[in-house]
């Protein structure tokens, strides 16, 4: 790649993150070169001549991979599209002759014309087109002329009703109606298209307009094949009819009246966008089609035209919720043809692994995890991948798009991986949970079915002069696999399919380094564990922090909606806090009563990323020697102040202990971070208005690492820090930090009885 991030001529995804031994997994590959070669990798450790240490991978040679993988495989170019709408095929015995097209529009981004609605025949010959202009509004046929407008455009962020009829003798009529003005505007027209003229029509009976069976109708894009003039913004409530209506209709239409009621089922589609959040398909209460595909995902669970904003639940007041936010941008499914089938091998080891494809000098590897088959023995350990919290970073596209504004935050040019460069010219991939649409609303849901180039073993992130999140949690299975553990490596996937038996028979359980995101089925099962006898280690920072969901299907598409008065990068709109996929309140588990510290000692409470610290050992810590054992540091002094990326142990995002916020009473602090800078800022979700002396430095910025028992024999030690395990990796890990996780990872796994205090 050259220093523009040009060209990406490999790149995939496979079908999933995680697969069991024995199970399947394929893999959908764009090559622009005549052909690439598939290898299996067994990853240990990421890296790359950039960061400060090498990747390290193995190759697999088993006779089953070897076997089942291909020599070499034709390459061929696979596009995603994005875009956002609703699709619905028309019945074949239904016959348009004329046509009435309306909705209710809240057009978010005017910088072109953008489709409404269109209805068009099954071969593109003929057909109607609904769209708005930052002029105006427009019906057109089938090849793109213009047959009526309307010059008078609805304005941006608020609701207009939009209506467009023909007659079957040509009689064109368009209305905009605004809520609050006295009345519509209105455009009357006569459409005469003589026989044979070329117009997108067939031959025309003089002053009238053809008719045709069947066909397609779109809501928020139109086009032949592939969709195209994506609508940004909340569309409700669409009507299509196949032989227009009265003035008089339209009007009790604007006013609020369903379409059936109106018009009635014949001859009308009356798609009801809003009504299963959840779904991807719609009902359609008419009787044109039998319902409509919603492609891409656009945002469900907001509010439509008639929302009185008295409730902000949407499934108290479903007729109040009957829209959907379409975005240009939106991706679900890239939609890419399979090129290579794995059959994982019964015996192979759980693992982090990658299909290594290669074609000349380029090279991909798309990552998954091997998790155990059914019937394994648990191990005595088992790792569990934040593979959420990576799919909310997917494809994050900051780093390249505001690398100026970085060097500020950082003090220093850190430079940017080459492939940010090339993927900020290439919005069709999709978006992470940190970035916003083109027309400026948070992105509420990220997909696996995708190209995801920051989910990398060799993957550079500038925060941390390096690696973060998948790159940086496998440095701490490369720990593991230098001490021997026998252990297992399973997904947040496989938490929210199992539930707390994903846990269960493990002694020990570690999490990765970032386990931001999380369900409520994921904290019970993390509760069960050790309120049952299981050791769990929080080896991270920021962890289990926002409200999150996992749609059904096979994107695996998860959602948050990010409330206000918190850290965040957007904000959800007045009344779309609650997500589409299960109604339950979005935002931070603080604010459902659900902090961190309640089940694993410490949350969320600052981040910064110009330089990490050291913590000082506590007095309390005393309690709990063997912590310490071969670690110099005695009480009062400080560990962990050094090591690659940041330069420490308690840096990134880091979380404190607060009783108040349901850290047990009996957890011992056994150190908290000193020497931060004035750049590790305090999350909002602690900032009030004071009118006391500020306290300089805040005492709540700090990182605490504590320990705890549970009843039952359980057990709990979190080290409060993002840095943590890449720290642990400092001097080929002869240092404080991973001593201390050695030792409590030895206690946890071998002593039957309490250890705090023990």
């Amino acid at each position: 790649m050259d220093e523009l991030g040009e060209p990406v001529r490999l790149l995939g995804y496979g079908d999933r993150l995680s697969v069991p031994a024995g199970g399947r997994i394929e893999f959908k590959v764009s090559c622009e070169l005549p052909e690439f070669r598939p290898t299996l990798q067994r990853l240990r450790r990421g890296g790359s001549p950039v960061h400060e240490c090498d990747l390290l991978e193995d190759d697999v040679l088993d006779e089953e991979v070897i076997a089942n993988l291909p020599a070499s495989v034709p390459g061929r170019v696979q596009v995603a599209h994005a875009g956002s709408y609703v699709e619905a095929a028309v019945r074949e015995d239904v016959t348009v002759h004329g046509a009435g097209l309306a909705a209710w529009i809240f057009p978010t981004l005017l910088d072109g014309e953008h489709t409404v609605l269109a209805l068009t025949a099954s071969d593109g010959s003929a057909g109607y087109r609904l769209a708005v202009t930052p002029d105006g509004v427009v019906l057109r046929n089938a090849t793109g002329t213009e047959l009526a407008r309307l010059d008078t455009a609805p304005v941006e962020r608020q609701w207009s009703f939009l209506a467009a009829t023909l007659s079957p003798t040509g009689e064109a009529r368009m209305e905009l109606h605004r809520p609050g003005s006295p009345a519509p505007m209105v455009q009357e027209s006569h459409i005469h298209e003589p026989a044979g003229q070329e117009s997108g029509f067939p031959a025309l009976p003089e002053g009238g307009v053809a008719a045709w069976g069947g066909g397609l109708i779109r809501v928020g894009a139109g086009g032949r094949g592939a969709a195209s003039g994506f609508f940004n913004g909340r569309i409700a409530r669409p009507v299509v009819s196949v032989a227009g209506w009265s003035p008089e209709a339209a009007a009790r239409l604007a006013a609020g009246a369903a379409a059936v009621d109106v018009l009635g089922a014949t001859g009308v589609s009356a798609l009801a966008l809003g009504r299963e959040p959840a779904a991807t398909t719609v009902a359609d209460d008419g009787a044109v089609t039998a319902g409509g595909t919603i492609v891409n995902r656009p945002a469900s669970a907001v509010p439509g035209p008639f929302w009185r904003c008295t409730e902000t639940d949407f499934r108290r007041v479903p007729d109040e919720y009957d829209a959907l936010h379409l975005h240009e941008d939106d991706l679900d499914d890239a939609g890419w043809e399979t090129d290579v089938v794995l059959t994982v091998p019964a015996g192979l080891p759980s693992g982090a692994y990658a299909l290594k494809v290669t074609a000349g000098e380029h090279v991909d590897r798309i990552p998954f995890v091997v998790t155990p088959p059914a019937d394994a023995r648990p191990a005595p350990v088992l790792v569990v991948l934040p593979t959420w919290t990576y799919l909310a970073y997917a494809n994050w596209r900051t780093y390249a798009e505001f690398e100026e504004e970085r060097v500020g935050l950082y003090g220093e040019r850190r430079g940017v991986d080459a492939r940010d460069r090339w993927l900020a010219r290439h919005p069709e991939l999709g978006k992470s949970l940190y970035d916003v649409h083109t027309d400026g609303s948070g992105v509420m849901y990220s997909s696996r079915a995708r190209p995801i180039v920051n989910i990398r073993p060799d993957y550079y992130t500038p925060t941390t002069r390096g690696l973060r999140h998948f790159a940086q949690d496998l440095s701490l299975l490369h720990w593991l696999d230098e001490r021997g553990e026998d252990y297992a490596v399973i997904t947040d996937d496989e938490i929210e399919d199992r539930g707390a038996d994903a846990l269960s028979g493990h002694r020990v359980v570690i999490t990765g380094s970032h386990p931001e995101y999380s369900s409520a089925r994921m904290l019970d099962a993390y509760g069960s564990f050790t309120a049952h006898g299981g050791r769990l280690m929080y080896l991270g920072g920021n962890g289990f922090y926002h409200v999150t969901n996992r749609h059904p299907g096979p994107s695996g598409a998860i959602e948050i909606r990010r409330a206000r008065g918190s850290t965040t990068a957007w904000a959800s709109g007045a009344g779309e806090e609650h997500l589409s996929g299960t109604g339950e309140p979005g935002g931070l588990w603080r604010w459902r009563g659900r902090a961190p510290q309640r089940a694993f000692g410490v949350g969320m409470t600052a981040q910064g990323f110009d330089k990490a610290s050291g913590y000082r050992r506590s007095a309390q810590s005393r309690a709990v020697e063997w912590v310490f054992d071969g670690v110099d540091a005695t009480v009062g002094e400080v560990f962990g102040d050094e090591g690659p990326g940041l330069g420490g142990a308690a840096g990134d995002e880091i979380d404190r202990a607060d009783v108040a916020l349901g850290t047990p009473a009996d957890a011992v602090v056994l150190a908290t971070s000193v020497g931060h800078s004035s750049s590790i800022v305090l999350v909002a979700d602690d900032r009030t208005i004071s009118y006391k002396p500020p306290v300089a430095p805040d005492p709540r910025v700090r990182a605490d690492i504590v320990v705890f028992d549970r009843p039952g024999g359980g057990a709990v030690f979190a080290v409060g820090s993002i840095a943590w395990s890449t720290a642990m990796t400092h001097k080929a890990g002869d240092n404080d930090v991973s001593r201390i996780t050695a030792n409590v990872l030895d206690r946890f796994r071998d002593h039957p009885g309490p250890v705090a205090g023990a």
